[in-house]
């Protein structure tokens, strides 16, 4: 099991704190932009980050973070379809979160070089037994200060090699073709590892993926659930050098403001 770099994390608190105690310090707003589920992402989840619910007249690489919130794969922007890598490359922080439209069931497999999990079918939404979370890196930063419930229902997904996991369901997998009952099925508790939560570098992006739906855990009572959707935004946002570029109003603006002086 691979460990988060303290060094890594320590770069991403420090940068956290700079951004929501002096968010004018770090240069304009930086953005987010929620795809899919974004009822449970408050407008002010980030001090000096603002939440836009479509591209609009950005461009993908103007937002520091973007979420893939229980939305499949086939109803994303062209733009988005085609510029992950190159998002990532140039440093932007993605998360991706579970749902019946995410990740195997999602359609996900076209971009499977790019998640922190390796798809195990095609539908891959499943109920199971309710059982605890269990974190792997207890001092990571999105986990400050964050207990996790019981979960039943997720993507049934694989550790990927090169991914920190940091958190894991405690009762394993569920999936078939793995081994272990008739037909190939796991039984009972599962046998293998779920992983929950886990982070890989791309490039010199960030991506996060998340395999609870996110949404409908923080909308069903989760004490926790926002204290860690903004842990998770402040850390992301903290690691992408990516901001919009100043726009024509802005410069005129500014220019105007520079002849009354």
């Amino acid at each position: 099991m691979l460990r988060i770099s303290p060094i890594r994390v320590l770069v991403g608190v420090l940068v956290g704190l700079t951004l929501s105690l002096h968010p004018a310090a770090a240069g304009a707003a930086k953005l987010i932009l929620a795809l899919g589920d974004d009822s449970y992402i408050p407008s002010n989840a980030v001090q000096g980050a603002e939440v836009k619910k479509e591209l609009g007249e950005y461009e993908l690489v103007e937002f520091a973070v973007v979420i893939l919130s229980n939305v499949s794969y086939g109803g994303l922007p062209a733009a988005l379809q085609g510029g992950l890598s190159e998002y990532l490359g140039r440093g932007g922080s993605l998360l991706i979160t579970g749902g019946p439209n995410a990740y195997g069931s999602g359609g996900y497999r076209a971009i499977a070089d790019i998640l922190p999990f390796e798809i195990r079918a095609e539908q891959d939404w499943r109920a199971a037994p309710f059982k605890p979370v269990i974190p792997l890196q207890p001092g990571h930063p999105i986990l400050e200060g964050v207990t996790f419930r019981t979960v039943g229902t997720f993507n049934d997904l694989n550790p990927k090699s090169g991914a920190v996991e940091i958190a894991q369901y405690a009762g394993g997998g569920l999936g078939r073709g793995i081994g272990g009952g008739p037909g190939g099925a796991v039984l009972g508790g599962g046998t293998y590892q779920s992983p929950m939560i886990a982070e890989r570098r791309v490039g010199q992006g960030t991506v996060v993926g998340v395999a609870f739906d996110l949404g409908q855990e923080a909308r069903s009572g989760w004490a926790d659930g926002s204290r860690f959707v903004r842990n998770l935004l402040t850390y992301l946002v903290a690691l992408s050098p990516l901001e919009p570029k100043p726009r024509e109003k802005e410069e005129k603006e500014r220019g105007g403001d520079e002849r009354r002086k």
